[in-house]
C-alpha cells in the first residue's frame, strides 16, 4: 500500500510539474502571438504612411509631405520603444513566473 502510495504521489508531482510546463509555454506563446500581431500591425501601419507620402508626393504638396515624414520618423521611435520597453516587462514577467512555479515544484517534492 505505501508503495502503491509513494508510486502515486510521484506520479501525481510530475503531473503537476508538466501542467506548470504548459502553462509557461501557452504564455510565452500568446506573448509570441502578441508581439507578431503587433509587428504586422507596425508594418501596415508603415506601409499605408508610404503609400500616403508617395501620393502626396506625386500631387506636390511639398511642405505637408515634410512635415508627415517627420511626424512619422517621430511615431516610429516612439513605437519601437514601447515595443521594446513591453518585451522586457514581459520577459520580466515569464521570469518570475517561472521562480515562482520552480519554488512551488520543489515545495511540493519537499513534501
Amino acid at each position: 500500500m505505501f508503495d502503491f502510495l509513494s508510486k502515486e504521489l510521484v506520479r501525481l508531482q510530475e503531473e503537476r510539474k508538466i501542467h506548470a510546463f504548459v502553462l509557461l509555454a501557452e504564455r510565452e506563446r500568446r506573448m509570441r502571438e502578441a508581439e507578431e500581431s503587433g509587428r504586422r500591425q507596425a508594418e501596415e501601419r508603415q506601409r499605408q504612411e508610404e503609400d500616403e507620402l508617395f501620393r502626396q508626393a506625386r500631387e506636390g504638396d511639398w511642405w505637408d509631405l515634410h512635415q508627415r515624414t517627420i511626424d512619422s520618423y517621430l511615431e516610429d521611435i516612439i513605437l519601437s520603444s514601447i515595443e521594446h520597453a513591453a518585451e522586457e516587462q514581459a520577459r520580466e514577467e515569464v521570469r518570475r513566473r517561472a521562480v515562482e512555479i520552480n519554488d512551488i515544484a520543489y515545495e511540493m517534492e519537499s513534501r
